[in-house]
């Protein structure tokens, strides 16, 4: 009993004690300070993806187009969007429809917008392929995704209006308009374009009369293109009815000399029809030894779509583009004639890799699936040095309308990467994800972080020029260095300006040639939000002023509690 009479005293003396310690300590920290940082936004190329929203748009992808109702969209667009699109025809087919070409950016009626930084071209094309409908509906999908949320808010509405304002894009939704018309109105299975085939074409030019009735109808376009023409393989040669004819021979002697060499390579037929005048053909090298390169070519270019395609890659350079097909769910890349590589395939089969990861499907290059002649991206590659894909949409040709919406939402977020990484495709060896961008509080603000995984970025970047851009609430953007952290990321110091508040960021890396990228991608558009709501999380700051104060109080309070022991002791003592 007199123990715990003697301990009784103590104890409260010491949970006093404490208890004054702490509040002394609190008082002198400026009491509790709390932040809550709530990170919003979002890393990497992950899209909210919504339907397109606004007149036709919703019957538009539940059924499909057909060459009528497309002419009859697209000038609708021309007719409402003037300030984002530029309509036109580029030229005329064999049964008289127009080639329609629609170009969509900020200020459409002019190249770059007449501005100083160059504006990157992207080229979508689709319908190479009549029965392939599906090929003309992602396109149209995209255009009408960019049309509807341009201005708009949300992800969908940064992403639009950075595209629309940053890049010229060129849809050519339907290259095959005759084909397409005629796979929905006589022939679901029909491929090729319409144009009739004559005996005649295969003989020397101007020593026979023309041919009363055709033998068959209709080129495949996409084996109708230069590259490669003559080469074996990959396309019907002698057959015109085939599905995959690729047009007549060239006999024309397009530089003078009149002479026709025999061909005894393997695969080819010595002075057959299916060479035509196979001098120097398209394929890069001086076949004839004149000093000239691909100046008498054996064929290729017979009709009127390809030609028009070829004079759209004349007159503007696409870095990127994408021809859409069906099916077999692939993203393709060339070369699609031969098994060699091209001098970029590393960064072309990083860069379709990574949409093949946005839309489930294999990528490889062309070749790999099957040998292609005369095809629509090796002839951007060699002569424009354009990275162009295939995309093979879907797991058949006659896909049934109720997964158009499927399909184009898939294939949606692939092709607005490619269009932003139209600018720099090297991008795509860069690689973030949910967990790249981290932040921590310090005493005076953030502190922000980037992490991320290099795939083999050909450049290094240059830490001098690389910044974080940050703005609390609506302010001004502002700029702030960026150091490498001792475990490889980059990390930046953003001053706090208010107790309530939001931080607005992004991350923008620039390498040795000037090239940039940037996290988010679609940035300055899209950025993260950090959102300060008032004072939870508590930490002490001391400064020098205080110190003073505290010894002092310290003092007061050690010796209270020294007092207090004392009395305790002799309290105890008298007890005993």
């Amino acid at each position: 009993m007199q123990g715990s009479n003697t301990s009784g005293p103590l104890s409260r003396t010491i949970l006093f004690t404490v208890l004054l310690l702490s509040s002394a300590l609190l008082f002198l920290s400026g009491g509790p300070r709390e932040a809550e940082w709530t990170g919003t936004g979002s890393a990497g190329t992950s899209l909210s993806i919504l339907a397109p929203s606004g007149v036709m748009e919703e019957s538009n992808f539940t059924s499909y187009f057909d060459y009528n109702t497309m002419t009859e969209y697209l000038q609708f667009l021309e007719q409402t969007r003037s300030d984002i699109v530029k309509l036109w025809s580029m030229g005329k087919t064999h049964e008289g429809r127009d080639l329609w070409c629609l170009k969509l950016s900020d200020n459409p009626g002019l190249e770059d917008d007449g501005g100083v930084t160059v504006e990157e071209n992207v080229l979508l094309v689709g319908a190479h392929h009549g029965n392939e409908w599906i090929s003309y509906e992602v396109p149209l999908y995209v255009l009408s995704f960019l049309v509807n949320n341009y201005g708009g808010g949300g992800v969908n509405g940064s992403i639009s209006t950075y595209i629309v304002d940053n890049r010229e894009v060129y849809f050519i939704p339907m290259v095959n308009p005759d084909g397409v018309q005629y796979s929905h109105e006589v022939d679901r299975n029909w491929r090729k374009n319409r144009e009739p085939n004559y005996l005649i074409e295969f003989g020397p030019g101007g020593l026979l009369s023309p041919d009363v009735v055709p033998l068959s109808y209709g080129v495949d376009i996409n084996r109708n293109y230069g590259w490669a023409w003559h080469e074996s393989g990959g396309s019907n040669v002698l057959v015109t009815s085939g599905s995959s004819y690729r047009g007549p021979p060239d006999n024309v002697d397009d530089d003078g000399d009149a002479i026709i060499p025999i061909d005894v390579r393997p695969g080819y037929i010595p002075l057959g029809p299916d060479e035509g005048v196979d001098e120097d053909p398209w394929d890069g090298i001086d076949n004839d030894g004149d000093g000239k390169v691909d100046e008498d070519p054996a064929g290729g270019f017979s009709s009127a779509e390809t030609i028009a395609i070829r004079a759209l890659g004349d007159s503007h350079h696409y870095p990127v583009a994408i021809t859409y097909h069906s099916y077999s769910e692939l993203v393709l890349w060339p070369w699609g004639n031969t098994p060699e590589p091209t001098r970029d395939a590393e960064v072309m089969e990083q860069l379709g890799t990574r949409m093949a990861e946005m839309n489930g499907y294999a990528p490889m290059q062309g070749y790999d699936l099957y040998p292609v002649t005369g095809e629509f991206n090796d002839w951007f590659y060699s002569q424009y040095g354009t990275f162009g894909y295939t995309f093979e949409i879907g797991d058949r040709h006659t896909i049934p309308a109720e997964e158009i919406m499927t399909n184009c939402r898939i294939n949606l977020d692939p092709t607005l990467y490619l269009c932003h990484a139209a600018a720099n495709p090297y991008e795509s060896f860069i690689r973030f994800d949910e967990n790249s961008t981290s932040w921590e509080q310090t005493r005076d603000g953030i502190r922000l972080k980037l992490t991320y995984m290099d795939h083999g970025y050909p450049y290094p970047i240059n830490l001098d020029r690389t910044r974080v851009y940050y703005c609390w609430g609506e302010g001004e953007w502002m700029t702030a260095p960026i150091v490498k952290d001792d475990e490889g990321g980059l990390t930046a110091e953003v001053l706090r300006v208010s107790k309530d508040s939001e931080l607005r960021f992004y991350f923008k890396l620039v390498d040795s040639e000037g090239r940039s990228v940037t996290e988010p991608t679609f940035a300055p558009n899209q950025f993260h939000i950090l959102r300060v709501d008032g004072e939870r999380v508590r930490y002490l700051v001391f400064g020098v002023s205080t110190m003073f104060v505290m010894l002092f109080t310290l003092g007061t309070i050690w010796g209270g509690f020294v007092g207090g022991i004392t009395i305790a002791l002799r309290s105890k003592k008298g007890g005993d």
